[in-house]
Parts: structure tokens; sequence; C-alpha cells
């Protein structure tokens, strides 16, 4: 499989866009003007040569969930279901990506790796924002 990121982008916006619940923003690239509750990604990095003689490289991508940080509880138990981590989740961000790791064809396999903790998010002229960071790991 030979995508570009741009089509890795895509398709990762696309799983997101599909499986998750409720009115998120979701864009294959980073928002510079969101209207939260949002999601954007972007590529965080390449592994080149993982294996021998130019046998694949491995690609990582940060996916960012952010809300209006407007009340204490609210943008946390909105963030809250995206880290539901049980498998049969139907709004965790895992379960989400995982259920075709493949993207539809797009990509071998992809694994999501880590979720940060939650940290505030300074958008210029945007209100506070609260936001929670998921690493993936992608196979071409």
């Amino acid at each position: 499989m030979d995508f570009t990121t741009a089509q890795i982008r895509a398709a990762l916006a696309a799983a997101i866009s599909n499986g998750v619940a409720g009115a998120w923003q979701v864009s294959a690239y980073m928002l510079a003007l969101p209207q939260p509750p949002a999601i954007d990604l972007r590529p965080s990095g390449i592994r080149f040569d993982a294996s021998m003689d130019r046998g694949n490289d491995d690609l990582s991508y940060t996916i960012r969930a952010f809300t209006a940080y407007n009340s204490d509880q609210g943008a946390q138990i909105k963030l809250d279901t995206l880290l539901d981590r049980n498998p049969s989740s139907t709004t965790g961000l895992k379960a989400i990506l995982e259920t075709d790791k493949t993207l539809g064809g797009v990509v071998a396999d992809l694994r999501i790796m880590t979720a940060s903790d939650y940290k505030p998010l300074t958008i210029e002229g945007q209100p506070p924002l609260l936001a929670v960071e998921f690493a993936v790991l992608v196979y071409p």
C-alpha cells in the first residue's frame, strides 16, 4: 500500500467522523478557527526503514480533541466519552478507529498508542478550551 499523507489523514478523519456521537467538528487538518467540540489531526513523526532495505515506515499521527472549557465538569464529561477503553464502546476513540484497522484499505494496520491527560488549550480568538491528545501509530 502506498497512500499519501493526505489520503491517510482523510481516512482517519472519515473514520472518526463516522464513529463519534454528537456534533463534533472533525478535520483531517489542524483547525485555526475551530467550533468546539472539535477533533483535528496532524502527522507527528515518521520512523523510516522500520524493516531492512526500505521495508516499511511507521507513521505517527496526533489526534486532538477539544471542547469549550466554560464549566468545571461539562468539558471533562464530553472528553471522557472519547476515553472509553472498552473494546465494544460506541464512543471511545480507540474502539472507533480500531473497528477497521485498515481504514478501508488505506493502511495495513493502526494502533491507538496513548491518550494524554487533559490540558488547557489556547487558540487566539477562542474562549478557553480543554484538550486531550491521542497518539496513533499507522503501518502503511
